[in-house]
């Protein structure tokens, strides 16, 4: 009897934390979206003019996610998420926040994360501002956001 009891008690558990990780599940990972590689002069003009004059936009380089253009109202917003143990980061999740979609961006990916006309851009390598010195030498991976 107390085993069944034990048995009956460690499933619960086990549904109840399968829920849980369930209802966190709202969102999709960025590489399972429509992308393309995307060279440096194939972008907007509006992300090619940013990373030409970074000074123009000297506190968005402090942040990983910038969108564009500049003056509308925020769309998107980057969180980090942690892990279930420590004080790690687990990933990102750029979140819509109308919509409520979350996307989430493993956390190996570079930055920064530029989202122009319901399209995420990522670069292709880590730290563009300070280690390119020929921009046309970058490329970035263009993401479809629904």
């Amino acid at each position: 009897m107390k085993i069944k009891n034990c048995i009956s008690t460690l499933l619960n558990g086990l549904l109840i934390l399968l829920i849980l990780f369930l209802s966190g599940c709202n969102g999709r990972n960025i590489n399972s979206l429509t992308n393309e590689k995307v060279k440096f002069k194939d972008l907007p003009v509006e992300i090619t003019h940013y990373l030409r004059n970074p000074n123009d936009y000297h506190e968005d380089i402090l942040y990983d996610l910038i969108e564009l253009p500049k003056g509308k109202e925020n769309k998107y917003r980057l969180e980090s998420i942690g892990t279930w143990i420590g004080p790690w980061e687990s990933h990102k999740e750029l979140i819509h926040l109308k919509k409520n979609l979350h996307y989430k961006i493993d956390r190996a990916v570079p930055r920064p994360y530029i989202v122009f006309k319901n399209k995420l851009y990522v670069p292709d390598r880590y730290n563009i501002f300070t280690t390119v010195s020929d921009l046309n030498e970058l490329e970035f991976i263009r993401y479809q956001l629904k």
